[in-house]
């Protein structure tokens, strides 16, 4: 009986050994080894196990694609960490080029501009968490308040 067992196991091994490998499709594992075996994969999941392939997967590298959420995103992250002090002054007013060009980078037509500004400025605190809000945690927030409002959530791409 423990000789059928090992035979079944070792038949089992050849099997997923020799099968197209679409498991593990990037991350550094497959910069260190690209067949298909069974002791490739091994490699290559013990590989991505220590450097998982989340950075490849938001930035597309490492034989990544990259996550459409990432790619939409980027700009508008981009220009808050650019543009962060001035940002945040102008937000205080709910007015502004830097205001606007926020707006226009998160998708909102000419139409939204002004409800965009009010939103900045009447939940500027929430925003800005008392000027302690990284250029990320800013982004998040001013995206979840345009989802939340009625107006931003139809003009806007956020």
């Amino acid at each position: 009986m423990k000789s059928f067992i090992l035979v079944l196991a070792l038949m089992s091994i050849t099997l997923v050994a020799s099968a197209e490998d679409k498991s593990d499709g990037c991350g550094l594992g497959w910069q260190v080894t690209n067949k298909t075996s069974f002791l490739a994969t091994t490699t290559r999941s013990t590989t991505n196990a220590f450097v998982p392939p989340t950075f490849g997967m938001t930035s597309g590298t490492i034989g990544c694609a990259q996550h459409s959420f990432a790619k939409k995103d980027l700009p508008a992250v981009h220009y808050v960490a650019s543009n962060y002090e001035p940002l945040m002054i102008q937000m205080a007013e709910g007015r502004g080029e830097y205001v606007d060009g926020l707006a226009k980078s998160m998708g909102c037509g000419d139409g939204v501009a002004d409800a965009f500004g009010r939103m900045t400025q009447s939940k500027y605190r929430t925003l800005l968490q008392g000027g302690k809000a990284s250029a990320i945690e800013l982004f998040n927030r001013v995206k979840q308040e345009v989802r939340s409002d009625a107006v931003l959530a139809v003009g806007c791409n956020a």
